[in-house]
């Protein structure tokens, strides 16, 4: 079964099946800075010079929150913890943490990139969306 990104700007997938994929993002050519997705200027210098990137699927847990009312059409599990990592080329990527308890995680706390394939409520569809986990934790 070959399996669609959530958002084609941010994920693209190397495996049908949505197992796999890297992040993408843009770098300024004049400041060096990179952004996570698709950029039309620099929010840094303003510049429009972009190119595309991609991006470390690891980074460091910056900030983390309980989430008990989550937005509408959420198809995951509630409560579910949703963690804010930051990667090394700079940008901040926030997205649930799975397969671990809020009590376990702390700040500064090594993060690996984890594709899960949801189905979507409206239309049945399934996609891999891009989640964190602990580093070295189970797959």
């Amino acid at each position: 079964m070959t399996v669609t990104s959530v958002d084609t700007t941010r994920l693209r997938l190397t495996a049908q099946d949505g197992s796999d994929g890297v992040l993408l993002g843009t770098r300024c050519t004049e400041c060096g800075v990179y952004s996570f997705g698709a950029a039309v200027m620099c929010l840094h210098c303003t510049s429009a010079a972009l190119e595309e990137t991609t991006l470390s699927t690891h980074g460091t847990l910056y900030s983390y929150t309980l989430v008990h009312v989550p937005p509408g059409g959420w198809p995951g599990p509630v409560p579910y913890i949703l963690g804010q990592v930051e990667l090394p080329e700079g940008p901040h990527i926030m997205a649930e943490i799975v397969d671990t308890s809020f009590d376990e995680l702390s700040v500064g706390m090594p993060m690996t990139l984890a594709l899960q394939n949801v189905t979507l409520p409206d239309g049945g569809e399934e996609k891999a969306v891009y989640k964190w986990r602990l580093k070295g934790g189970s797959a």
